[in-house]
């Protein structure tokens, strides 16, 4: 991806180095992993080493590069005193990685058989996260973009079938309509329901108002049920949230959650 990258970037007079650029913004000496993330922000650093803060960012962006920069996020890119500034230039370039990716191989990205087997066998709990079609995007940061909403119902199946035990969704990127859709086939289909709400940007605050949301109170009892799915799991892992011993003591998934969220609140 790096070579990708450069690819594209050389002819402007910018170069990244993987080891010298990319690896020092990682966590990799503690066993992290590198995403193209971090690919994208050491490619932001070098683009505001060359061209400073301001205009000829976006002008670059926009001419040289070709990528569609809405009048939103130029302003924060010509704002020189703007605090997240990497960030907004990276959610740019995130827009399309299509330009650079590299598709995971079959070593990188196991059969999803290994992995239900790898989950059963640490008494992880197997969760799909949920994207969803996006048209007019809720953040208003996403661009239009088909995902599952299509074969919805069908891949709900296949995910019982191999042996998934939960889907995962986010309430702040979705529309309602599209997430009462998958809270029905979730309840169809016996899955537990994860918030899948996560940070990309200090833009983003730690407060899901969205969540609060009456009707996602669900996901206040799920993440209470979580924690105490992990401390049950810790001591034993016939104790997991979805054990065999589990599933025979409470069958019905609305008593498992109940009791595992008391475990969470007293942990």
């Amino acid at each position: 991806m790096i070579a990708n990258l450069n690819g594209i970037l050389n002819p402007y007079g910018i170069n990244v180095d993987f080891d010298k650029d990319v690896v020092p913004l990682s966590v990799l000496h503690d066993g992290g992993s590198i995403t193209e993330r971090h690919l994208l922000c050491a490619v932001s650093n070098k683009i505001i080493e060359k061209f400073g803060k301001g205009q000829a960012v976006v002008d670059f962006l926009r001419n040289d590069l070709k990528y569609s920069v809405s009048a939103k996020i130029e302003g924060f890119l010509c704002d020189p005193e703007n605090k997240c500034y990497e960030y907004d230039l990276l959610g740019v370039l995130k827009s399309d990685v299509t330009r650079f990716y590299v598709e995971a191989n079959d070593e990188e990205c196991p059969d999803v058989s290994k992995i239900v087997e790898l989950a059963n066998k640490t008494g992880a709990i197997m969760a799909y996260p949920y994207l969803g079609d996006v048209t007019n995007s809720v953040t208003g940061d996403k661009r239009a973009q088909k995902f599952e909403d299509d074969f919805l119902e069908d891949l709900v199946k296949w995910l019982k079938k191999t042996g998934f035990n939960a889907i995962t969704y986010m309430p702040s990127r979705n529309t309602i309509e599209q997430l009462r859709r998958l809270r029905e086939l979730c309840d169809k289909y016996g899955f537990f329901q994860i918030s899948g709400e996560d940070i990309n940007t200090p833009r983003q605050s730690f407060i899901c108002m969205a969540q609060r949301d009456p009707e996602f109170a669900n996901l206040q009892d799920a993440a209470w049920a979580l924690i105490g799915h992990e401390k049950a799991a810790t001591e034993d892992l016939g104790k997991s949230f979805v054990s065999e011993k589990t599933e025979l003591c409470y069958p019905y998934l609305n008593d498992r959650i109940e009791y595992y969220a008391s475990i969470g609140k007293n942990a």
